[in-house]
């Protein structure tokens, strides 16, 4: 299940405060979560805290907007393309 994080027009720290929620929101392990952002403090806040929650991350583009896809490493059904890759 794919889940829209939209954070676009917030400063940091609140895309990260609005991925946590959605993350306990939605606690199934399919779930896929695309955060969309403008602050550009998010390209190193994100994956920083995607580190420290042991989540897989891969950013998808930085413009118009910035966008993340996060999801939780046990997650196996999304294969080996993510844990910080640019892409």
């Amino acid at each position: 299940m794919n889940i829209i994080v939209d954070s676009k027009g917030l400063a940091c720290p609140m895309p990260v405060i609005k991925l946590k929620k959605a993350l306990t929101q939605y606690p199934d392990e399919s779930s896929v979560f695309l955060l969309a952002l403008t602050d550009k403090g998010g390209v190193k806040d994100i994956p920083a805290f995607c580190q420290q929650q042991q989540l897989e991350w891969v950013l998808q583009q930085e413009q118009p907007f910035i966008e993340f896809k996060v999801w939780r490493k046990h997650n196996m059904s999304l294969g080996k393309e993510g844990g910080g890759k640019n892409g």
